[in-house]
């Protein structure tokens, strides 16, 4: 089943052009399983949210958020959609706060605006990273598949898509069924613990 972590709409990203309605209806006809909503630096409402699943049932659609703070730009998902962080300053204060809340925090197009590898990745080092995007060149999709090796962080294919022409052009095809946020979260997190566990063997 094919799942897109990274769209943007209209509705809540001045740089995007495609509304909910079209980005929907392209990926279900493009055969896509899932998306995530994940505009920058604000959260759907969950009113809204619970009613464009309502009116695309037969596509399962994850409550995000891209966040832009010093270190770089990050996708956060938490359990409960019900749930939102506010815009923090920076890592030390936004990967905290993602914990205390069960989330999970994704390096969204690393290496977009440096090519060097951050000082804070051993330390804060997140769930899972993207390994190529509509945004990310083929020098830095080498990079990142680099730093995700070396530090076994999983990879993702998201479109990153501010047009609803971009869906369908990277994915992650995935074997398990995932209907909500939790769902996400949980399976996100599994594949973390894998790669750690591959780390300290």
């Amino acid at each position: 089943m094919k799942y897109d972590f990274h769209v943007h709409t209209s509705r809540y990203s001045p740089c995007a052009v495609s509304s909910p309605e079209a980005v929907c209806r392209t990926a279900i006809r493009r055969g896509l399983a899932g998306l995530a909503l994940t505009e920058h630096d604000i959260w759907w409402p969950v009113a809204e949210y619970q009613e464009l699943r309502r009116d695309f049932p037969e596509l399962a659609i994850f409550h995000g958020v891209e966040y832009a703070v010093p270190e770089g730009h990050f996708l956060v998902f938490l359990p409960d959609p019900a749930q939102e962080l506010p815009h923090l300053n920076g890592l030390a204060s936004l990967v905290p706060a993602v914990r205390r809340q069960g989330g999970v925090f994704i390096w969204a197009h690393p290496f977009r605006y440096s090519r060097t590898p951050p000082d804070w990745l051993p330390r804060l080092c997140p769930d899972a990273m993207e390994l190529s995007s509509s945004n990310m060149s083929a020098a830095v999709q080498s990079l990142a598949r680099e730093i995700s090796a070396k530090w076994q962080i999983p990879g993702l294919h998201n479109s990153d898509a501010h047009h609803a022409a971009s869906l369908g052009l990277f994915y992650n095809d995935i074997q398990v069924k995932l209907t909500d946020n939790r769902g996400l979260v949980d399976h996100l997190k599994a594949v973390s613990r894998n790669e750690k566990r591959g780390r300290e063997a």
